[in-house]
């Protein structure tokens, strides 16, 4: 098997010593962690105040968002005339809370709401000629898209000359022309001057659900947005969005109603992937609870995903959270399939890859091809993409490393495909099967273009180094204060260089590494999940090694220890 990528680790560029200096004095914090703050660009007390204490008080004026008074005042007049709204959304995590959230504020106002998730494999993705006639059977005279519409210009055009308005909301990157909707609700236009522009499709929703609560004062009781922060945490974290500015808002406070949450949907969900004693952290919703909600979209119905949200009875809930963990099952065992195949095409390129790895087969199911393509980019530290093939066309998903743009590069290379779509880390794709090869070889051209070998090279951005005594339970508590952590608000990260290993490293679990390390008397416990590879080098080298790590507080039968969150090992 190929290895992966080696880690470069570099040292985040630091700020001038006299703001961290300055924001130690006037917070009262030790050193180290205005170090942090600093290095994290804040350079005053209101600032950093703002970041560690999120609150719905900051968030933006809904109205600012072009084509919020249109959207309102529309959705407003169907209430009214008791006109049938179909919330049209996308399967998954993203589409599902935003149809979940519309569907639930739409119900409390009143509306006669019903909501609609294409099929992956039928439909595709996005606002559909099936979506249409879904509508027409329904006697839908208002569509309301959540998370998918921006680029479906021709079924919006299909949908009008069948007497059907649509409205309009997405947060992904509008290709060309806008479809000729009685609005459109995407930050990400060029001609809206909301400020935050990285929302997710379900935030776009919650902007949307204020519009209407402001539109029509008392339309909704007070504590209804932050009652359904949970919604809008699970979507935000699952699409991989910059957790900054609103987003932060949304997933910091989102979080906390998850943990906290009475909804049976939320509990049994929670229940079935274990967690519903502990606290809910980003990393939980990403890898335990996310997926979960995804498998039925990805092997099934994704209407499940919403039914599970929207349930109000415990035993309704639970069969349908059951019924998702068995999905997810299978989903996993698919995973591992099509990754296994996807590392054998790639020996066919022996020692070196090409700049972009664009694979494909008619036996992958395209349900699961965003997942494997993001555990190859991870690995291999390249955009790629995977395509499940038949003999006329290609359903394919691609995912980027940081600093490319894979929708944008989709654009370059359109000419080769029938559809596509996506923001800048993750999109979708439909291609003709006698196009690939050519589609292969002109997005590798793109790709080596513009970046750089050292591009190539996956980066550790380290905050410093510390020493092992230096960590401790008041540090952990301060890296708590600065989650949740993604793309925009990365982990903190920190070195302790050419220490000794106390024992043998050992391997727990599926394939994760533990081991102790000590310098100057002070011993800690590591834990590297997914490293059990490394257990043997270590063991059979010097007994030293450099560590890039996270301090944290492993909670083991109500007993809490400081223990070492590795990221990476280098092996002196």
């Amino acid at each position: 098997m190929r290895a992966s990528t080696p880690k470069a680790w570099v040292l985040r560029s630091h700020a001038a010593p006299e703001h961290a200096q300055q924001l130690a004095v006037e917070l009262g914090i030790p050193h180290t962690f205005a170090v942090l703050l600093a290095n994290r660009g804040f350079v005053s007390t209101t600032e950093v105040q703002d970041f560690l204490e999120p609150s719905l008080d900051k968030l933006l004026d809904a109205f600012t968002m072009r084509d919020m008074d249109l959207a309102t005042a529309r959705i407003w007049k169907a209430i009214d005339e008791r006109e049938a709204i179909l919330v049209y959304g996308d399967y998954d995590v993203d589409g599902i809370t935003a149809t979940g959230l519309l569907t639930s504020a739409l119900a409390r106002l009143g509306a006669k709401v019903s909501y609609f998730i294409p099929d992956r494999i039928r439909d595709g993705y996005g606002f559909s000629q099936r979506g249409v006639e879904v509508a027409r059977k329904r006697r839908t005279r208002l569509v309301v898209t959540a998370d998918c519409g921006i680029t479906a210009t021709a079924e919006v055009k299909l949908a009008r000359e069948h007497g059907i308005d649509v409205i309009v909301t997405d947060h992904h990157e509008p290709l060309g022309v806008l479809p000729e909707a009685d609005a459109i609700l995407n930050p990400k236009r060029r001609d809206c001057p909301y400020a935050f522009k990285e929302l997710a499709g379900v935030g776009v929703v919650l902007k949307l659900v204020q519009g209407l609560a402001l539109h029509r004062p008392r339309s909704l009781p007070e504590d209804f947005v932050i009652e359904h922060l949970d919604l809008v945490a699970l979507g935000t974290i699952a699409d991989v969005v910059p957790l900054r500015g609103e987003n932060r808002i949304f997933a910091k406070l989102g979080l906390e109603r998850i943990c906290d949450s009475t909804k049976p949907g939320i509990v049994a969900l929670k229940e079935v992937a274990g967690l519903r004693s502990k606290r809910v952290e980003s990393g939980h919703v990403a890898y335990i609870l996310a997926p979960r909600i995804n498998a039925a979209g990805r092997l099934g119905n994704a209407e499940s995903g919403v039914r599970l949200l929207l349930s109000t009875e415990r035993g309704e809930a639970m069969t349908i959270a059951e019924s998702l963990e068995e999905d997810n099952t299978m989903r996993k065992k698919i995973d591992e399939s099509t990754l296994a195949d996807a590392l054998d095409q790639l020996q066919a390129y022996g020692d070196e890859l090409p700049p972009a790895i664009v694979l494909w087969s008619d036996r992958w199911h395209p349900g699961v091809l965003g997942i494997v393509a993001s555990r190859l980019m991870e690995r291999y530290h390249r955009p790629t993409i995977l395509i499940a093939a038949d003999p006329d066309e290609g359903k394919g998903s691609g995912r980027s490393i940081p600093g490319f743009d894979v929708c944008q590069a989709l654009q370059d290379c359109r000419d080769h495909l029938i559809g596509f779509g996506g923001h800048s880390y993750a999109a979708g794709l439909t291609i003709r099967s006698d196009q690939m090869e050519a589609f292969r070889e002109h997005l590798c051209r793109v790709v080596s273009e513009r970046l750089t070998p050292d591009d190539y090279v996956p980066k550790l951005s380290i905050d410093g180094p510390i020493l092992l005594e230096q960590c401790n339970e008041e540090l952990v508590q301060f890296l708590d204060r600065l989650s949740p952590f993604g793309i925009g608000n990365t982990e903190p990260l920190f070195v302790a260089e050419n220490i000794q290993v106390a024992g043998a490293p050992m391997v727990v679990s599926r394939n994760h590494l533990k081991l102790n390390v000590r310098q100057n008397g002070r011993e800690l416990e590591c834990i590297g999940f997914g490293m059990g590879h490394l257990a043997g080098p270590i063991q059979t080298e010097s007994g030293r090694v450099s560590i890039a790590f996270v301090p944290t507080m492993n909670v083991w039968q109500n007993r809490a220890r400081l223990q070492l969150k590795l990221r990476d090992v280098q092996i002196r």
